[in-house]
C-alpha cells in the first residue's frame, strides 16, 4: 500500500488502504472480527447476569470460570508443560514457574489482601499484553515498517487505559476483590502523593491517546492505516476506561475476562492447529486434540483440565481441611501466575502466529 502524494486524503486513497489491509488478518476478516476484535461484544454479559439477570456475583464468576476463564487458562499448560519439546527448550524458565505456586499458598495464609492485589495487577498486565501481541501481529503484516515511537504510543495508551478510572477507586478502596480491598500502602491514599498518582496516570493516559489519534489520523490520510489494529485499540480503550465506573469491580472485569478468554482460546487453537499441520507437536495425545477440524476436542480437553483443578479444590477443603475460598485461591491463583509467567514469553514470540514471510519487529522472532 504506498502513501499518497504529499500525504493528501482522498476516496481513493481509503479504499486502496481498505483493500490492502485484506492482508493484514491472522487468519481471514471474518476469524479475526469474530473471535479477536468484534468478541468485545461478550464483555457486557456478566453486568447483564448479574444487574439484570440477578445472579449472585459467585455464580457470575463460576460461570464465566466454567466455560471460558477455566479453559482459557488451562489450554496453556498443553503447548508448555504437556509439550516435550517446549520442555527441553525452556527448561530453566518452566522450572522457575514452579516457585509461583509456592509464593501463592504462603501469602494465602499470610496476607490475602497482598496476594489479590499481586493477582489483579499481574491480571491487568496479562490481559492488556495479549492486546498489544495482538497488535504486533497486525504492524508486523502491515506494508510498512512501525518505527519505535509509534509502538510506544501504542502501548502506552493500551497499558494506562485502565487506570484513570480504576485509580481512585483503588486509593479509596471501593475496588474490591472478592470483598477484598486491594492493597496500597496508607501513606500513599491521601494527601498529594494520592493527588499526583490521580491526575499523573490521567495526564499520562491523555497525552498518549492524543498521540495515538494523531498517529491514525496521519496514517489514514497517508493511505496506510491499519483498520484491525484501529479497531482494536478502540474498543480496548473504551473498554478499559469505563468498565471501573460500574458498580461492583469483580463484575466488571469478568466482562474484561470473557473477551480476553475468547482472544486466547482463539490464538491457542491457531497456534496448536498451525504446529500439528507442520508435525512440531511431539505429544501425541495433544497432537489428537488439536488440529484445524478440531476446534471441540481443543476445547474438551481445556474444559476437562479446568474440571481437574476443580476438583484439587474440593480435595484440598475437604482432605486438607482448608477453607473453601483459601483452597480455591490456592489453586487457581498458583495456575493463574503461572498461565500469565508462561505467556510472556508467548506473547515476544510473534513469529509463532505469522511464520517466517512476515516482517517481524527488530528483536522479535
Amino acid at each position: 500500500m504506498s502513501a499518497l502524494t504529499g500525504g493528501i486524503a482522498s476516496p481513493l486513497g481509503a479504499a486502496r488502504a481498505t483493500r490492502a489491509a485484506q492482508g493484514v488478518w491472522l487468519r481471514s476478516p471474518s476469524w479475526d472480527l469474530s473471535l479477536l476484535i468484534l468478541s468485545a461484544a461478550l464483555v457486557p454479559i456478566p453486568l447483564v447476569m448479574f444487574h439484570l439477570v440477578g445472579l449472585s456475583q459467585t455464580a457470575v464468576n463460576l460461570v464465566v470460570a466454567g466455560l471460558i476463564g477455566g479453559p482459557h487458562l488451562y489450554s496453556t499448560f498443553t503447548y508448555t508443560f504437556m509439550e516435550p519439546s517446549y520442555r527441553r527448550r525452556h527448561r530453566r524458565f518452566l522450572a522457575a514457574s514452579l516457585a509461583l505456586p509456592v509464593f501463592v499458598t504462603v501469602l494465602s495464609f499470610v496476607n490475602l489482601q497482598v496476594l489479590l492485589t499481586v493477582f489483579f495487577l499481574w491480571a491487568s498486565i496479562h490481559v492488556l499484553h495479549q492486546i498489544t501481541y495482538i497488535n504486533d501481529c497486525y504492524s508486523a503484516k502491515g506494508p510498512v515498517a512501525r518505527p519505535v515511537g509509534e509502538r510506544v504510543v501504542d502501548y502506552g495508551v493500551v497499558f494506562l487505559c485502565l487506570y484513570p478510572m480504576a485509580t481512585p477507586q483503588i486509593l479509596e478502596g471501593s475496588f474490591q476483590l472478592g470483598g477484598t480491598p486491594l492493597y496500597v500502602p496508607e501513606w500513599a491514599t491521601h494527601g498529594f502523593v494520592a493527588q499526583l498518582q490521580i491526575y499523573g496516570i490521567a495526564t499520562l493516559f491523555a497525552a498518549f491517546f492524543a498521540l495515538w489519534v494523531a498517529k491514525c489520523v496521519r496514517d489514514w490520510r497517508a493511505g496506510r492505516l491499519l483498520f484491525p489494529s484501529v479497531l482494536l485499540i478502540g474498543l480496548t480503550i473504551a473498554i478499559g476506561f469505563t468498565l471501573p465506573l460500574f458498580p461492583n469491580s469483580d463484575v466488571a472485569f469478568q466482562g474484561f475476562n470473557v473477551w480476553h478468554s475468547v482472544q486466547y482460546l482463539a490464538l491457542v487453537w491457531f497456534l496448536m492447529a498451525m504446529r500439528k499441520e507442520r508435525g512440531e507437536i511431539d505429544n501425541r495425545f495433544v497432537a489428537e486434540m488439536n488440529g484445524p477440524d478440531r476446534v471441540w476436542r481443543f476445547y474438551g480437553l481445556a474444559v476437562a483440565l479446568t474440571a481437574a483443578a476443580a476438583l484439587l479444590v474440593l480435595v484440598i477443603y475437604a482432605v486438607g481441611g482448608v477453607p473453601l475460598q483459601q483452597a480455591y485461591y490456592i489453586v487457581i491463583l498458583s495456575t493463574l501466575l503461572q498461565h500469565y509467567y508462561l505467556d510472556h514469553l508467548q506473547f515476544t514470540r510473534l513469529g509463532d502466529i505469522l511464520g517466517s514471510g512476515d516482517r517481524l519487529p527488530a528483536g522479535r522472532s
